[in-house]
């Protein structure tokens, strides 16, 4: 059983305070004045601006326009068509209501990374690393790590407590311990959800789809009255999820679909540069192929309702342990820490979503 170790106090401080330097800008403009060119720029006061995709998505889904439907009317109509749709619906928006929305930017391209109607609460990294600081100090917990994205400022804290240790009993080598992870960011704000460590090879994991997920849009008094009441909860339970034991028993006895397989494997190789062989040491996804293969089955054109359908060697747990170890060990494989969160973090979906195969159905035929 490998020890879990936490950052010092002083890494933690460095942190926060570049957590501090990096935080998005905000600015609350007329609707009006934005004009949209396309998918990575806008045009405000006479100059472009580059916009992320998320804030192009964010933009759409103000403006009510599916983003899909954006993408297939310019492969239909062209971009020079697209714009002028866009911006028509923008200003007869912006005039029937004299709206505003907040554009959020980053403060060292000013690139906008999200776009927020003007009553969205967002709260600074200031204000939420000393919310968080304040937390570590009166509860006792650790941070395992902590990571900022690039990209929008965003950033994310695990945090673990060594007393809180716990297992599934009859499951051997499954030892627990469990915490908090926070994150904030342009895009969802603040948010708590458990943090699992499990300790026979210290393979971090954030699970979000469990009910002790909360965010927290205001600093009032009200709102943080309740936050504290919900991690309070948390603590009188360990910071162990509701349904947790459940959820990794059904993962350990369910076999993980070729579909699950190969999202595992997405993941794993969206953020990092493994090639298809070297893959196999976390996800198997080269001798499972080589196994239908064997028996006639070419996985490559079987489409994603066949896949989920296509029972593996491989159960769900043993996927999630795979994206989990690649995620929070040393493999000799350049990866940021924000990725290695995004890693754990997938691995927490994985356990809470129902897995393909445990809807299959005995059959007397």
């Amino acid at each position: 059983m490998q020890k879990l170790t936490s950052l010092s106090q002083h890494l933690v401080e460095s942190k926060m305070a570049e957590a501090i330097e990096v935080q998005p800008i905000r600015k609350e403009v007329a609707l009006q004045a934005i004009k949209i060119i396309d998918q990575t720029c806008v045009e405000f006061n006479g100059h472009r601006i580059a916009i992320t995709p998320q804030a192009f998505k964010d933009m759409m889904s103000i403006l009510k326009i599916p983003a899909n439907f954006a993408d297939r009317f310019r492969g239909i109509v062209g971009q020079e068509a697209q714009e002028k749709f866009i911006n028509t619906i923008k200003n007869v928006m912006a005039q029937s209501t004299n709206k505003t929305v907040t554009l959020v930017l980053n403060p060292k391209d000013r690139t906008v990374v999200a776009v927020h109607k003007t009553n969205r609460n967002l709260i600074s990294n200031t204000a939420a690393t000393d919310l968080i600081g304040r937390i570590l100090n009166d509860s006792g917990l650790s941070v395992a790590d902590f990571s900022i994205n690039p990209e929008n400022g965003g950033l994310a804290v695990n945090t673990f407590s060594t007393n809180n240790r716990f297992e599934i009993p009859g499951m051997k080598d499954e030892h627990f311990i469990a915490g908090i992870s926070f994150t904030n960011n342009p895009t969802n704000g603040f948010q708590v959800s458990p943090y699992i460590n499990r300790l026979v090879c210290a393979n971090g994991m954030v699970t979000r789809g469990f009910e002790e997920q909360y965010k927290l849009t205001k600093l009032d008094e009200v709102e943080m009255n309740k936050f504290m009441e919900h991690l309070q909860s948390l603590r009188h339970n360990s910071y162990q999820p509701f349904g947790f034991t459940d959820a990794v028993r059904l993962c350990a006895n369910t076999n993980a679909s070729l579909y699950e397989m190969e999202q595992a494997a997405h993941a794993i190789r969206n953020v990092a540069d493994v090639d298809y062989d070297m893959l196999q040491e976390w996800i198997p996804a080269k001798s499972t192929n080589q196994a239908f293969a064997r028996i006639g089955v070419d996985t490559q054109i079987l489409d994603a309702a066949k896949k989920k359908n296509a029972k593996t060697g491989t159960t769900v747990w043993d996927l999630i342990n795979g994206v989990t170890h690649f995620a929070t060990h040393d493999n000799g494989i350049q990866l940021t820490e924000y990725d290695r969160r995004r890693l754990q973090v997938v691995a927490g979906q994985m356990l809470t979503k129902i897995p393909d195969m445990s809807n299959q159905v005995r059959t007397p035929f």
